[in-house]
């Protein structure tokens, strides 16, 4: 069977820098913005890099920095080539999305118009522990289930063949932070 090219990676953040985004998050509400998601579901969301002048810049320094050292080992674990990797790419600003119990993201891939074409690589960074609000990707002939566990990252291709949705939450809401890789 080929590799599906999902993986997580835990404790990427510690559990005080996961609280002090959510506390951020919930203190900057003048740039909260409601997501459309498809069949009447919504979240709310912060584009961290909003503006220039913005307060999240060193936090997505930081994030930009967790994320690229777990490429490196994403690369490793799923045995990619330098052929096989682009020489030059970029980060798409972070998102931090708060769902609440009763909003979930409906099946999706994440490349679907050339706007979202340069996007290769998916992250997900969990901010807090939920019992429900996992991620369920669905490669051809597989299920895949990334638990909502503070600090742990989940990095899969965003094309058709990774179809997945976000799960309703328990209870409390359920934050991440969102990513792509694109190329340059």
């Amino acid at each position: 069977m080929m590799d599906n090219y999902i993986r997580i990676y835990e404790n990427v953040l510690s559990n005080i820098r996961c609280q002090h985004l959510i506390d951020m998050f919930e203190s900057d509400t003048e740039h909260h913005e409601i997501q459309n998601c498809g069949s009447g579901a919504t979240l709310t969301q912060i584009n961290l890099l909003h503006s220039p002048d913005t307060i999240w810049k060193e936090e997505t320094n930081h994030l930009a920095n967790v994320i690229m050292n777990s490429v490196h080992q994403y690369k490793k674990d799923c045995d990619i080539k330098e052929n096989q990797w682009p020489e030059k790419f970029g980060f798409e600003p972070p998102k931090i999305k708060r769902y609440m119990p009763e909003e979930r993201f409906p099946e999706h891939v994440d490349v679907l118009d050339y706007k979202t074409a340069r996007r290769f690589l998916v992250a997900f960074i969990y901010l807090d522990d939920n019992e429900k609000g996992e991620t369920i990707v669905s490669p051809k002939g597989d299920t895949f289930i990334s638990r909502c566990k503070r600090g742990s990252l989940l990095l899969f291709p965003p094309l058709w063949p990774w179809l997945h949705t976000g799960s309703f939450p328990a209870k409390k809401p359920k934050y991440i932070v969102g990513s792509y890789l694109h190329y340059a």
